[in-house]
């Protein structure tokens, strides 16, 4: 009945871990770099029908073959002082004893041995295998373990490559006994004793972990199946092997076996969890630095706008008070010229108008026309430095970029780093390409030109064609002749008292008039202007970089989804370990 019950709740359990490997494999779809990750997934759920899962590890001449012969009663595998065993082999319970070749470097023997009805045993090449494609096919066979079996040897305990090797192997979540082999090679229990110790301390400082130690002598257990008598009972008390079967064959029970298979595939899921972890925490890591980047020029860009915005004013306002002067002049000269002591010159209207241009217009012309120059100068300089600025940083973030990812190539993903990467780099070569082929003098005629035929038909109708200085001149000259036209006439017409005085204060408001209506007009048709110039060198910018600020924020968004996943199914995967745990507990 109790088997009945465990039997029940095994396949509940199982079904429960089948779940969360898919659930995590569903996850994972699409998410770069994944694809190890889920062939591992694939493996675990196929091998979770399986036997219970015995894998001998250890470096070659450790004794792991031996152990192995010792365990079955009988010489099955070859034993050597050289590397003997060139593939994985698994031993499985088969009426005769039988080998083929399943698939690439895994061989298959199956032995009349009745424990292997219950227990299936793979044998590995040695970790410090010349051929390195021998220690990557332990490795591979590592996550399907059940219980793992690490074979060192009293004349070489605990070595660099053991120690490297099983911390991988404990990374996995997997159950280590360790077997200390060659214990006939010892002259006495003190020496066994210190032994134990070094690798028990090693264990315990180096690795973490309490560790289960049988010392064993695979060879005098071997000589004891052959042996007679007295002899063949004392090789076996010397061998030690008896705890060790003891162990494997009745402490490590059908429930407990249950329970280790249980726990096994859950504790792949763990480590792969935290390599995917590791890997989001480093993807969310880059794409914060990434996504600061962004942050960081559109606040340049913004700064930019705000800077050349005041600047632009205080530029348009050197314009207008060349305006603004003109139009004192015009009032000064209409307070001077328009009075009876000059009734015979103002009868004269083409040279009122000429002293009108020289006294009134002067050189505004050319201050004008010069100013707006230095304006156009202005902004083409400008914008060739917001480029100069842009291409400088990118390529400061670039190389920091570039050594720090070089550090993560494999944990973060090798096509998500070359997008990145190529994204960023191409925002730099546009900026770069922008920079060196900037020909400002081209820049500011294109320039120049758009800005007077822009203010020209907004401002002075049917101007285009001349400097804009002399088009706002020809206008005030325009709006000059025609007041001294009219007040030429009207004195001609009668010369009373009040007449030139009131024609006088007439023409001084007209031509107010017509100023501020110019000011005001060529204010909004530079500012129009200038907004529409400013809008597309920032556009520019913005043109440019849209790939990579599209490409940050959908990783960003794809990220942000997959931790959210994958911490749900890590918080599932502790709780069923938990709850595993207890099993017999």
């Amino acid at each position: 009945m109790v088997k009945v019950v465990l039997q029940e709740q095994q396949r509940a359990l199982l079904q429960r871990e089948r779940s969360l490997a898919s659930e995590l494999e569903a996850c994972l779809v699409g998410f770069e770099g994944a694809d190890a990750y889920t062939n591992t997934l694939r493996q675990l759920t196929t091998f979770l029908d399986d036997l219970f899962l015995l894998v001998i590890v250890g470096e070659f001449n450790a004794g792991k073959s031996a152990c192995i012969n010792a365990l079955l009663h009988q010489e099955v595998l070859e034993e050597g002082v050289i590397p003997t065993t060139h593939q994985i082999t698994t031993i499985r319970y088969g009426e005769e004893q039988h080998e083929r070749l399943v698939e690439q470097g895994v061989l298959e023997i199956q032995y009349p041995a009745d424990f292997l009805q219950d227990i299936s045993i793979v044998d590995t090449p040695g970790v410090n295998a010349v051929l390195r494609e021998h220690e990557q096919l332990t490795e591979d066979f590592i996550p399907r373990s059940d219980l793992i079996l690490f074979v060192t040897s009293v004349d070489r305990p605990f070595t660099q490559s053991e120690r490297v090797f099983l911390e991988r192997i404990r990374a996995w979540g997997k159950k280590v006994i360790i077997i200390l082999n060659k214990i006939d090679l010892l002259r006495t229990p003190k020496d066994l004793a210190a032994v134990m110790n070094f690798v028990s301390e090693n264990c315990k400082h180096l690795l973490g972990f309490e560790a289960q130690i049988f010392p064993v002598s695979a060879m005098l257990a071997q000589q004891a199946r052959s042996a007679l008598g007295h002899t063949a009972v004392d090789l076996w008390q010397n061998s030690r092997f008896g705890a060790l079967e003891e162990y494997l064959f009745c402490t490590l029970d059908q429930a407990e076996r249950v329970r280790l298979k249980l726990l096994s595939p859950l504790g792949v899921m763990q480590r792969l969890l935290s390599e995917i972890n590791s890997s989001i925490e480093q993807r969310t890591a880059l794409l914060t630095e990434d996504a600061h980047t962004v942050e960081t020029i559109d606040e340049q860009l913004q700064l930019y706008r705000e800077d050349m915005e005041q600047n632009f004013a205080h530029r348009l306002s050197e314009i207008e008070n060349i305006i603004l002067e003109m139009r004192a002049r015009g009032d000064r000269f209409f307070d001077e010229s328009i009075r009876l002591g000059r009734i015979f010159d103002l009868i004269q209207g083409e040279r009122i108008r000429q002293q009108f241009e020289h006294e009134v217009i002067g050189d505004s012309a050319a201050r004008i026309d010069q100013t707006v120059q230095e304006l156009i100068d202005w902004l083409v300089e400008h914008e060739h430095r917001l480029w100069q600025d842009i291409m400088e940083y990118l390529e400061r973030r670039r190389k920091t970029s570039v050594r720090r990812d070089n550090e993560m190539i494999g944990s973060v993903g090798r096509q998500f780093d070359y997008n990145r990467r190529t994204l960023l780099q191409s925002v730099a070569r546009t900026a770069s390409s922008v920079v060196q082929t900037y020909d400002r003098q081209t820049e500011a005629v294109e320039l120049s030109q758009d800005l007077r035929s822009a203010v020209t038909q907004a401002a002075i109708a049917g101007a285009s064609g001349i400097g804009l200085g002399a088009a706002i001149v020809a206008f005030v000259g325009t709006a000059a002749a025609d007041v001294s036209g009219i007040l030429a006439g009207a004195v001609i017409l009668s010369l009373g008292l009040y007449i030139i005085p009131a024609r006088r204060k007439r023409a001084k408001r007209s031509f107010e008039a017509k100023m501020d209506e110019l000011r005001l007009r060529l204010r909004h048709a530079m500012t129009e202007q200038f907004q529409k110039e400013l809008n597309n060198a920032l556009n520019r910018v913005n043109d440019a970089i849209a790939p990579y600020t599209r490409f940050v924020r959908a990783e960003q968004k794809k990220t942000a989804a997959i931790q959210e996943q994958v911490n749900a199914i890590n918080s599932a995967v502790t709780a069923l370990h938990n709850e595993i745990e207890q099993i017999g507990a």
